[in-house]
């Protein structure tokens, strides 16, 4: 696996974008407080302690997040299996699964294998793209979408018998490597005060 992985990008994933969104969550927590609007301290409180347990939701689903791409670089598959809910769908550049069942199958041997197509073998975030992610929280907070944008190496195992492939193989070249651009489309639902992610799925360009 390539040995890429910097503290500063996750660092700046988890803290950079945990500021943005609780600067936002902010914002219009404020803006609903008007000075014109007569509002007990009863209510204040209320909307004060909706206002900090979304900002709490919205960072939970962000290391949810984080986590999967973690321990998809470190291939911790089984680890990464146990982030989705029993019934969640996974797609990944080809590979699908549905159900955390079928899910724990297509990581631990066709990602373990290398017999998937292509493969997810490492992440990083481009800081322009990255202020388009978005977490969008359903009324009762059990319920959530999110868009990640991020930068995936693909690695494509080499299968062909060809010469060229033969002395890939040789010079310790097993997969063809390349960078491309794409986002995460995520769903999660929240079940016994914890996130799980409900479907999770890779979009190119």
């Amino acid at each position: 696996m390539t040995e890429f992985k910097n503290s500063s990008r996750r660092a700046f994933f988890v803290s950079g974008g945990a500021v943005l969104g609780a600067g936002a969550a902010v914002a219009v927590g404020a803006s609903s407080l008007k000075a014109d609007v007569p509002v007990s301290a009863d209510e204040q409180l209320n909307q004060l302690r909706q206002q900090l347990e979304s900002i709490a939701d919205r960072e939970a689903i962000r290391n949810l997040h984080q986590a999967f791409t973690v321990s998809m670089e470190r291939q911790a598959y089984e680890s990464a299996t146990e982030l989705f809910d029993d019934q969640a769908h996974l797609q990944l550049s080809g590979a699908s699964a549905a159900g955390k069942r079928d899910i724990a199958r297509l990581l631990a041997h066709e990602y373990r294998d290398q017999d998937a197509a292509a493969i997810h073998n490492a992440y990083r975030h481009n800081t322009l793209s990255q202020q388009n992610d978005t977490i969008t929280l359903s009324e009762d907070r059990l319920h959530a979408t999110a868009t990640f944008h991020v930068e995936v190496e693909l690695c494509t195992p080499l299968r062909s018998d060809c010469t060229v492939a033969q002395m890939a193989r040789l010079q310790g070249h097993v997969a063809d490597r390349r960078w491309e651009a794409g986002r995460f489309e995520a769903k999660y639902v929240k079940t016994g005060g914890r996130w799980k992610m409900a479907s999770l799925s890779y979009v190119a360009g």
